[in-house]
């Protein structure tokens, strides 16, 4: 069987900045296999990796320059990787009122197309996505009816739609303590702030505003919050036993949890009002006899 690995850059950058990793790109592709290696000998077509270099306006400022030049840096470095190909959309500069941030435009639709194409032609038969924008569910779709099997990888439940995930054949949550990484920089190990990669990700764009915003109809979907239980209900869906559960943790809610519970909550209390009615009957009786 062959796959191919699909990584929305920004949100996974976003992703890898939050937990403060440094990521070791080159054995990256095969961490995102090995749940699928573990069940089928798997050949890796391509790792996709979609992303945007940084806006530099008419004249770049000092800082400006320094963000090109760490994109070039990251550019060479991912494409001298075997198997990995960068796509690149473009990043645009928005405003809202006064203030300024910059959007990722192109990144959703390559990735579409590479993963409808690919699955349609038959070049792969499973396709590894690390993404959480509900823009992607009909390439998602599309690929599972050209007869590709699909993975997703995401963060934590409120970074990721919850229609995206219902749509995948198997889910997987990122787990930064395995995640392949290198230490910080040297001029960084001593306070390190993000990752050098994480670096030339844009602020505010489409993917990372993602992360942040809401996960389904405008409400809030704030970490550990009941409405982001409730909103988000990830499951693992597979053979838990073939799973390397070891190499990923898979995404859980306890939204079902919280429905048993409050479940059986009602249903106790139903209980209790039958026996209050049961009793309330008796006692009525009783009183009719004693007036008789």
């Amino acid at each position: 069987m062959r796959a191919a690995v699909f990584i929305d850059g920004g949100y996974f950058l976003n992703q890898a900045k939050n937990a403060r990793v440094f990521l070791d790109y080159p054995r990256l592709a095969e961490h995102l296999m090995a749940p699928l290696r573990a069940n089928l000998p798997t050949d890796l077509l391509r790792c996709y990796f979609y992303y945007c270099a940084p806006w530099v306006s008419p004249e770049p400022t000092e800082d400006e320059k320094r963000r090109m030049e760490a994109h070039n840096e990251f550019m060479a470095m991912a494409e001298g990787i075997s198997r990995w190909q960068m796509r690149l959309g473009k990043l645009e500069r928005r405003w809202d009122g006064n203030k300024e941030y910059f959007e990722q435009k192109r990144v959703d639709v390559l990735l579409s197309c590479d993963l409808v194409r690919h699955t349609a032609a038959g070049h792969i038969q499973h396709a590894i996505i690390v993404a959480g924008d509900s823009d992607f569910i009909p390439a998602v779709a599309s690929a599972k009816e050209s007869g590709a099997t699909v993975s997703l990888w995401c963060g934590p439940p409120n970074t990721v739609h919850k229609d995206l995930v219902a749509m995948a054949d198997e889910v997987h949550q990122l787990n930064w303590g395995r995640i392949p990484r290198v230490p910080p920089p040297a001029h960084l190990a001593a306070g390190a702030s993000s990752p050098p990669a994480a670096s030339t990700a844009q602020p505010a764009s489409s993917s990372a505003r993602a992360a942040t915003e809401t996960t389904s109809r405008g409400q809030s979907s704030r970490p550990g919050s009941p409405q982001a239980r409730r909103e988000v209900p990830v499951v693992v869906r597979g053979d838990s036993r073939n799973s390397p559960a070891r190499d990923s943790s898979p995404v859980t809610s306890s939204a079902a949890v919280d429905e048993d519970a409050a479940s059986a909550e009602g249903e106790t209390v139903k209980k209790r009002s039958r026996r209050r009615g049961s009793r309330g009957g008796r006692g009525r009786g009783r009183a009719k006899k004693a007036a008789e």
